[in-house]
């Protein structure tokens, strides 16, 4: 069984129980209409979930609370980190520690229960990449089973003569294009992860065109073109599971 929290293996401090985890919190949007019966169902998300288990600290006392101590240290993160589960040691979530460590006092032992909340309900997985060559269209088939974002990077691209932008497009419909402002080779990223674009090797901060979209990527097949402009790019996005 393997257990790790932001890359620290927590079995090599502590003995670890079988996760209980609460996954997929379905929250439909319902709102009631005059006149009608029952409610109108607007959406759905998932909610945040959480994962517990329990972990025992073996050993003089000492030992248990240099234990405990380290794992303090491990806990003590500013942004959610992954976890990974012995069930799925191929994914991840994205996890912030929860709750007290009530302990619990045994012959050279000390147990307690170890609590996460996943702010993202979606385990991650794999991260994929595919180059988008000189013929400006690449077919990619996305694994997982929830929808993923694409990540767009091109070193030297070149904008369209006529629309002076650069960008790609995804199965002939949503496309994401950037002004470049120069007829030179510019370093253009579109990050749809953290919905951010940078330009030139300073990776100065701009904005997509107005018309443009953040690429979401379903799982499946999906041709990725090179709509406006010049230059190489590599594609890359990371499978996702419910």
């Amino acid at each position: 069984m393997t257990l790790s929290f932001d890359g620290h293996d927590l079995e090599s401090l502590f003995t670890c129980g079988e996760p209980q985890i609460s996954i997929l919190d379905a929250q439909p949007d319902l709102r009631e209409v005059g006149g009608r019966n029952g409610a109108a169902f607007v959406g759905m998300t998932y909610g945040t979930a959480s994962v517990a288990f329990d972990i025992a600290a073996l050993g003089d006392a000492a030992t248990r609370r240099a234990a405990f101590s380290t794992l303090g240290a491990w806990l003590m993160v500013d942004e959610p980190k992954a976890l990974v589960l012995p069930d799925t040691p191929d994914r991840y979530y994205l996890a912030v520690p929860s709750g007290a460590l009530d302990l619990s006092r045994a012959i050279d032992a000390e147990l307690t229960q170890l609590a996460f909340e996943l702010t993202d309900p979606v385990a991650y997985g794999a991260t994929r990449t595919a180059t988008l060559g000189s013929s400006g269209t690449v077919d990619i088939t996305v694994g997982g089973t929830a929808p993923t974002m694409l990540n767009v990077t091109a070193t030297s691209a070149y904008r369209d003569s006529t629309s002076l932008v650069w960008g790609v497009q995804v199965d002939n419909g949503d496309y994401a294009h950037v002004a470049t402002g120069s007829n030179a080779a510019r370093k253009v990223v579109i990050n749809g992860d953290n919905r951010s674009c940078t330009l030139t090797g300073n990776n100065t901060p701009i904005v997509m065109t107005k018309d443009s979209d953040w690429l979401v990527l379903e799982p499946g097949a999906h041709t990725v073109t090179r709509d406006n402009g010049t230059g190489t790019a590599t594609l890359s996005w990371t499978e996702r599971w419910y």
